[in-house]
């Protein structure tokens, strides 16, 4: 599905939280969607835009902004998209590993310098979880969304986790030694 329409439906989830305006809904997007679902503030006010026009979203006054909430065919079409099964694991595109791909052109020290750098960057994303989780838990704990945030930051965590192992894994290997997923360079 082309990632506008998942926009729409993150937009209509959005505003099931506290998030009610574009700003806050932007607010809510940078400290948690964006580690898992990119979305630009250029996107979040046409979607608005477009799925007030649809009927699926009203303005309501709040404080004198313009302020958002669901209708009731906004509230069945995110529950429709909620329950469908996702039926395609999602392409990532990852710099380091495609200019890994091509690693002979550069050093052994470069291509580890790269990696080594790589880890680095998930160790702090690690950390940048586990201070939302502690957030979560410690001013969101009541929210019904809660578990469900939680399961989310969970799933970043197990990743960030397991892709800092393949770090390490991929430069003992580089260096010449041996781990569970190659020998000497090449697959088992």
């Amino acid at each position: 599905m082309p990632r506008e329409n998942m926009t729409r439906y993150a937009v209509l989830g959005l505003l099931t939280t506290e998030c009610r305006t574009g700003y806050d809904m932007k607010q809510m997007i940078d400290r948690s969607l964006n580690h898992f679902w990119k979305i630009s503030f250029g996107q979040v006010y046409p979607m608005l835009r477009t799925l007030e026009t649809e009927g699926l979203i009203h303005q309501v006054e709040d404080n004198e902004r313009k302020a958002y909430e669901l209708t009731s065919s906004g509230h069945d079409e995110l529950r429709q998209w909620i329950a469908e099964e996702p039926d395609t694991l999602p392409v990532q595109r990852n710099e380091l590993l495609l200019k890994l791909f091509f690693a002979r052109h550069e050093t052994m020290e470069q291509t580890i310098s790269k990696i080594t750098h790589h880890e680095r960057l998930l160790r702090e994303r690690l950390e940048t979880y586990k201070a939302i989780e502690t957030m979560i838990q410690a001013s969101d704990s009541q929210s019904p969304d809660a578990v469900y945030w939680l399961l989310t930051l969970d799933y970043g965590k197990r990743q960030t986790k397991a892709l800092i192992e393949w770090c390490e894994a991929a430069v003992i290997t580089l260096k010449g030694g041996e781990n569970d997923g190659a020998q000497n360079g090449r697959p088992e």
